[in-house]
């Protein structure tokens, strides 16, 4: 390379090479060098006339310059070479460099090279810093399903983020065209897209709307689709915003408002059966009282009537009066156990239960009884619990229910024995209830307690299936029990838990 330039024109040409940043110099065919500037002397700390002569081996050490070799071959075959390096510093720096090598030929011979190497750190950073951005914005997008895109309104051109282009199910980098972007809405929701677009491009109006979609597998989707235009100079130029997935969000949105609608239809119901359960309430007190009644009056009066005639030795009226009042003791029992069947079923409060007298629970109940079975029921009192926790009424209702059936399924005029006595675990009180006759029938057994069940008394009459369902229901609402003790051809035994006994 010719050096010999003279008068200022050289002067300020050499100026403005030892002024670049880049490092600039020239390499004979034999890798020495004959001209360098100022910048050799930052990246390796070497001045620049002390490198003329130098070879490129004794500047760069045996390290850098095998890396180089490969492209000092290709420059000294003719061929321009450009290539990106790291290159350490004698301050310790690490520099990012873009060489670039240009040959010099002469008649068809390399005589040398032009070597310009530009530092590209700070580009190198914010490449990775903008890379690094992109793939937190492209992670991010993916944890929230949020992805972006923008129309240039002069091109035309749609560009989608990696993240849109996953929501749509296409690879990325796929570039639709406005129509297509439009296609993957639902026909039915295109208009309010096409006019929330309109009226942003005519007003500046941003919008947020909640599309259904469907994917290109066939996938059907809802998305947030939010988008403002953007302006240059006052006109719009671009229509920017973004779309999320936002398909489990309306999927549970959706399951709320249906259970919402269930439970105020619930409600509704609830309110309804509450009315209902009131009217019914109201009728079995009419029933109570204005049926009830009467029937006790008219069963005190039979027995007014049969004791008056039996105290003259009246022969003929007194029996038909006997049975009429046994059929009244009848009906009014099947009353008395419809009625509590009625209420037992809707009574939703606790019992209230206070200290009883055992023994006048037994007379109580037994008083129930129809004059000709009373003197059939023997009390066996083991126990000396005087009292126990019960609400007298129910109890005595489930205790008359289980001796009238036991009257009723025994063989007739044989004996039922009421037998008292303690149980320790738990702590209770246990009434036992003891007949003779048949053995319930093994078919029977798994219902028998239930509602509905009827078994076949020895005259062949059957009852309504109310009787031991009444009294198990009593028992639950004491929080005892009721259970079958013994089961055989000569004695059937019932008994009755009350729990919590006081003495």
């Amino acid at each position: 390379m010719s050096t010999d330039i003279g008068g200022n024109e050289a002067y300020y040409i050499r100026r403005l090479v030892d002024h670049a940043p880049s490092m600039l110099a020239y390499w004979d065919s034999n890798l020495r060098c004959r001209f360098a500037n100022q910048a050799y002397k930052v990246w390796f700390g070497v001045e620049p006339q002390a490198m003329i002569g130098m070879s490129m081996l004794e500047l760069v050490g045996p390290h850098l310059f095998e890396q180089n070799k490969p492209y000092l071959m290709g420059v000294l075959a003719g061929k321009e070479q450009s290539f990106e390096r790291i290159v350490p510093g004698p301050d310790g720096v690490q520099r990012h460099s873009l060489a670039n090598y240009q040959p010099e030929i002469v008649d068809g011979v390399v005589v040398g090279f032009l070597a310009q190497v530009t530092e590209v750190t700070r580009l190198k950073e914010a490449q990775a810093a903008l890379k690094a951005s992109e793939a937190s914005l492209d992670r991010t997008g993916r944890i929230a399903n949020v992805g972006g895109w923008e129309m240039d309104l002069a091109t035309q051109v749609v560009t989608w983020s990696n993240q849109t282009c996953r929501i749509h199910g296409v690879p990325n980098g796929y570039q639709p065209t406005a129509e297509q972007s439009l296609a993957f809405v639902d026909e039915h929701a295109r208009p309010a897209m096409q006019a929330a677009a309109q009226a942003g491009l005519q007003h500046g109006t941003p919008w947020d709307l909640e599309l259904p979609m469907t994917t290109v597998s066939g996938r059907r989707i809802w998305v947030r689709a939010i988008g403002e235009v953007e302006c240059k100079d006052g006109k719009p130029v671009k229509l920017v915003g973004a779309i999320q997935d936002i398909t489990e969000q309306v999927r549970h949105r959706d399951e709320l408002a249906r259970e919402q609608a269930m439970r105020a239809q619930l409600e509704q119901q609830a309110s309804e059966l509450r009315a209902l359960l009131s009217e019914r309430s109201d009728m079995l007190d009419v029933l109570a009282h204005e049926v009830r009644q009467p029937l006790n009056n008219a069963s005190s009066a039979l027995q007014s009537a049969q004791a008056a005639l039996a105290h003259v030795h009246e022969q003929v009226a007194t029996p038909r009066l006997a049975r009429a009042q046994a059929v009244m003791t009848q009906v009014m029992a099947s009353i008395d156990n419809t009625l509590a069947v009625a209420a037992l079923l809707i009574r939703a409060d606790p019992i209230h239960t206070q200290d009883t007298d055992i023994d006048t629970l037994v007379a109580v109940a037994i008083g129930d009884m129809s004059a000709a079975d009373r003197p059939r029921v023997q009390i066996q009192r083991i126990t000396t619990t005087r009292t126990a926790a019960m609400d007298m009424s129910l109890m005595r209702l489930g205790l008359r229910n289980l001796l009238a059936n036991a009257l009723k399924y025994s063989t007739a005029g044989s004996p039922v024995v009421v037998r008292l006595y303690d149980s320790d675990d738990p702590l209770a009180l246990i009434i036992e209830v003891e007949n003779t006759g048949q053995r319930i029938p093994e078919q029977l057994l798994p219902v028998l307690f239930e509602r509905g069940t009827r078994g076949r008394s020895p005259d062949g009459t059957s009852g309504h299936g109310l009787g031991l369902y009444i009294v198990k229901r009593v028992m639950e609402l004491h929080g005892g029990r009721v259970e079958l003790a013994y089961n055989s051809d000569a004695v059937v035994s019932m008994r009755l838990v009350v729990v919590q006994t006081n003495s």
